[in-house]
């Protein structure tokens, strides 16, 4: 055949298809929505870890965030940084001042200062202006107001207060660090144990002669938690290691040589001065030796002239008398000097056996090199990001699964609609390519324009709605729109999977005919006996028109399938979206309810052995009953990186049940940790892989160390905690632990605020929670999280109104000629629609069924991926979001069936007079 005539071929078949999209657009649109809701779910969920790791990542390199963090327990000199800066691949080394602060106040709150730095780990100025001068800084943002004072408190250390020119700093700005990307500040050992905010000081406000720390960043821009990031960190933990101990030898090696010469210069001195102490005693014991013997020889004389010349022994004996006692003064005078110098000598002797002993048992400094991961926020977000790209392991493949079936079902319907047409192109000469491409570029076109819309969308819209519920817990950054080619190409070719190739896959089996057959018409399906036609007693009693439903829903399995496949994913999204709300919600409640009971907690000024006077009474007077314990932050060490956990330590456990509930998951009683043990809280056991009998080991910011056995999990929904006696602590820290804290219940109809006040008002109080309001606020907190189950219940909604809509359109599509003729046979309107939709009633009802047994497997495994940082989620769906999950789908399908029925009155009765020839 002639090109030209090919050509004119091609251009009828691509303009017989434009009106054929016209003619049909409803079902054009289906497959452009189920593609545009498959593309968008998919890549939506896809794009939104990448997104967020892209925003994160864009601040902590725009602020050059650390790579390495060295500390030494001598400190870090300028030589130090000097020489770290020298070392291969590094972009930036500098030192830097880190203390912590407790505030004067009403309100007592632990500060950690860090000294401004020039070019790492910078900060985002959000209000104000930077420090100028030593008495300035900049506060975290919406902690403090700018304007106002923060004075260091009198029970700061004498370290501490040293440290600081200045007492007293005004706030002139506020900022977000690159350092504290979430909420976590910390631990400390000072106030009640945990970091309340960050502010930032010039370096001029130090007085110290050493950095606390210098930080390290390398000449390197890789994204975080890539594995280029990995991989050039790999191995450089033992080569800095040797860098830092290399500079460490030899500051403590001066330092220890300075010692040795200040000890020997002191022994020098100690024996000069003994012996030029003990010349001057031997000088002075001489002099009183002489001046006795000449009383002596005075004395003698005297007694030769008593009876001779009373007179003159009266007189010397007044002399004699008077130079006695001056003699008898002196000697006193020579013991006392004696006595002085041997006690000087002897302390210095002490003392300087003291420095030698000192010196004697010095050891090494110790050293840490410490890599992001020890930085909480960074280490947090990774496993917290990560938990959209798990959740977009499954559910995208369940939508992408629908729009293929959907598309299949489409395009198998349309090619057997026309068949003759197929056969007449055929016996016209057209190509079996050329009559293919006219379903395939159907089917394609709507491919592509949903693929577009979908991903324009999804990419969009996902990111900015999920990632509004990370910013509860990390800083408030604009997340920017991110095209990802690689997604898109792969969307495009799931899209085109999808729907061009289940057009060939429809296609073929019928262009295999020869055109002849292709023109006769294609025999109805047969009917087939039910297997409810064999339960008689049922069967006998059902009614005409509901007998030919049953045998419609099963004769048609593929539209059977596809229902109950479609209707059930749409329930099992509903009862996961429900299903969300229900665990994260209740969360709180179950919190403050049932296992946190306590009415109130206290934070203490640390208490040792001796209970402050008055402490006592204003607890005995303003609480029903409290019990006292020590808590703090501390670190937990899993693997290369570390957790922020609360522990708690009480002297004894008796009692411990009106204040904190501590049972397993499962309800049962725990018992409380003996010597070397602790019990610990579910969220623990269950993302750090710590189980009964493992040992934990947890560290302080002094690096101080607890190693101890689990005997226990109890149920506990908000932050990581760990319950351990203080004797354990005492033991193996080898001091005194303090009490910090204390948990309390009121009195009987007592005013919670006003008690509340009443106690604040002792200095040893330094603040007062009440937990019904921390419930409250958690509750709202929490609350932003329902932008996901409202994303959930949308996506539920297209996917069950796409393929209602399809499969109910193909359904009077394929039967137009039967209701044709039950119209001309006088059903009425509502008989008629009733006759054709209860199909979809039945097939809504069956999908429901399964939908909501799949939708407990999909709500347990998606909060399985749900990790919120500090709170452990109860996994639970209520009856009734079980019986809403049911309504909605039912509404669904109520709303699909009205639009149904205005094309069920479009159907002409003279349908049914037509035949096939």
């Amino acid at each position: 055949m002639p090109t030209s005539n090919g050509d004119a071929m091609g251009s009828a078949v691509r303009k017989n298809t434009l009106r054929e999209i016209r003619g049909t657009f409803g079902r054009f649109f289906a497959i452009m929505a189920i593609i545009a809701l498959g593309v968008g779910f998919f890549t939506g969920v896809r794009i939104v870890t990448p997104a967020m790791v892209k925003t994160v990542d864009k601040f902590l390199d725009d602020n050059q965030l650390y790579d390495y963090r060295l500390l030494s327990s001598i400190g870090w000199e300028e030589d130090d940084v000097d020489d770290f800066r020298s070392r291969p691949e590094v972009r930036y080394a500098e030192g830097s001042y880190t203390l912590d602060i407790l505030t004067a106040g009403s309100s007592e709150y632990v500060l950690r200062a860090h000294s401004l730095t020039d070019n790492i780990n910078g900060i985002r100025l959000t209000a104000g202006r930077m420090p100028q001068n030593e008495n300035e800084c900049i506060i975290e943002d919406g902690k403090f107001t700018i304007g106002g004072t923060i004075a260091l408190a009198e029970d700061n250390s004498d370290t501490v207060k040293n440290a600081l020119k200045s007492h007293t700093f005004t706030i002139v700005g506020s900022a977000d660090s690159s350092m504290y990307i979430n909420f976590e500040r910390g631990t400390t050992s000072v106030g009640n144990g945990e970091v309340s905010a960050f502010v930032y000081l010039p370096k001029e406000a130090f007085d110290l002669e050493v950095y606390t720390e210098v930080y390290v960043r390398f000449d390197q821009d890789y994204e975080i938690y890539s594995d280029e990031y990995d991989t050039f960190m790999d191995g450089r933990d033992k080569q800095w290691e040797g860098f830092a101990r290399e500079r460490t030898d030899i500051r403590f090696d001066r330092l220890y040589s300075e010692a040795e010469d200040k000890l020997s210069d002191g022994r020098e001195e100690l024996e000069k001065n003994r012996a030029d102490g003990q010349e001057k005693l031997d000088k002075a014991k001489t002099d009183l030796d002489s001046g006795k013997a000449q009383l002596d020889e005075q004395l003698a004389q005297l007694e030769q002239i008593r009876d001779v010349a009373p007179q003159q022994y009266s007189a010397g004996m007044e002399q004699y008398n008077a130079a006695y006692a001056d003699y008898e003064k002196g000697l006193a005078d020579y013991e006392s000097s004696k006595a002085d110098f041997d006690k000087q000598i002897s302390d210095a002797e002490a003392e300087l056996k003291k420095g030698e002993n000192d010196l004697a048992a010095l050891k090494k400094p110790d050293i840490y090199v410490l890599d992001r991961n020890a930085n909480i926020g960074y280490a947090c977000f990774e496993s917290d990001s990560d938990i959209v790209a798990q959740v977009a392991r499954v559910f995208p493949i369940f939508f992408i699964l629908v729009a293929a079936l959907v598309c299949m079902t489409i395009m198998s319907r349309m090619v057997e609609e026309q068949r003759t047409q197929i056969g007449v192109l055929k016996a016209l000469g057209y190509s079996e390519g050329t009559v293919m491409g006219k379903f395939i570029f159907y089917s394609g076109l709507a491919a592509m324009i949903g693929c577009v819309l979908g991903y324009s969308l999804g990419t969009y819209i996902f990111p900015k709605i999920i990632w509004k519920t990370y910013t509860l817990m990390y800083l408030e950054l604009p997340i920017d729109y991110m095209f990802d080619s690689r997604l898109a190409l792969i969307a495009l070719a799931v899209s085109l999977i999808c729907s061009v190739g289940v057009t060939w896959f429809s296609c073929r089996v019928e262009l295999s005919e020869t055109a002849a057959s292709l023109m006769r018409p294609k025999a109805p399906k047969a009917g087939k006996r039910v297997l409810l036609e064999y339960v008689t007693p049922v069967w006998k009693r059902l009614k005409f028109l509901h007998k030919v439903s049953i045998r419609n829903i099963f004769r048609y399995k593929k539209r059977l399938f596809m229902m109950i496949l479609g209707i059930g994913g749409c329930t099992a999204l509903l009862v996961t979206g429900f299903g969300i709300k229900d665990s994260i919600a209740g969360f709180a409640d179950m919190q403050y309810d049932e296992i946190q009971v306590a009415d109130a907690s206290a934070n203490l000024r640390n208490i040792g052995t001796e209970f402050p006077e008055g402490l006592a009474d204003v607890l005995s007077e303003n609480t029903q009953n409290y019990t006292l314990l020590y808590t703090g932050a501390w670190d937990l060490l899993y693997g290369k990186k570390v957790k922020s956990v609360t522990v708690n330590a009480a002297d004894s456990f008796d009692g411990m049940e009106k204040y904190f509930d501590l049972h397993s998951v499962k309800g049962e009683k725990l018992a409380p940790p003996a010597e070397g043990e602790a019990i610990v809280s579910h969220s623990i056991a269950e993302r750090y892989g710590i189980k009964k009998g493992s040992m934990m080991k947890l560290r302080d910011e002094n690096m101080r160390e607890l190693n101890v056995k689990v005997t226990g999990v109890f149920e506990n929904h908000v932050y990581n905690v760990v319950f351990l006696s203080k004797s354990t602590m005492e033991q193996q820290l080898g001091e005194p632990v303090s009490v910090n804290y204390a948990f309390l219940n009121f009195k009987e109809g007592a005013d919670n605020y006003k008690t509340t006040a009443a106690l604040s008002k002792n200095g040893n109080i330094t603040a007062v929670m009440i937990f019904d309001d921390l419930k409250e606020r958690l509750g709202k907190m929490m609350s932003s999280l329902d932008y996901i189950v409202l994303i959930v219940i949308i996506c539920a909604a297209g996917l069950a109104f796409i393929v209602l809509y399809s499969l109910t359109n193909i359904n009077i599509t394929e039967r137009v000629r039967e209701i044709a003729t039950i119209k001309v046979l006088g059903f009425f309107r509502h008989e008629t629609s009733a006759y054709v939709l209860r199909e979809n009633l039945a097939l809504t009802a069956f999908g429901t069924v399964v939908g909501l047994g799949a939708g407990v497997l999909l709500h347990a495994f998606v909060m399985a991926q749900i990790r919120v940082d500090l709170v452990d989620f109860s996994v639970r769906i209520l009856p009734k979001s079980f019986l809403w999950s049911a309504l909605l789908t039912f509404l669904f399908n109520f709303i699909v069936d009205l639009f149904m029925v205005f094309k069920l009155e479009r159907i002409n009765m003279a349908e049914s007079l037509k035949s096939i020839e």
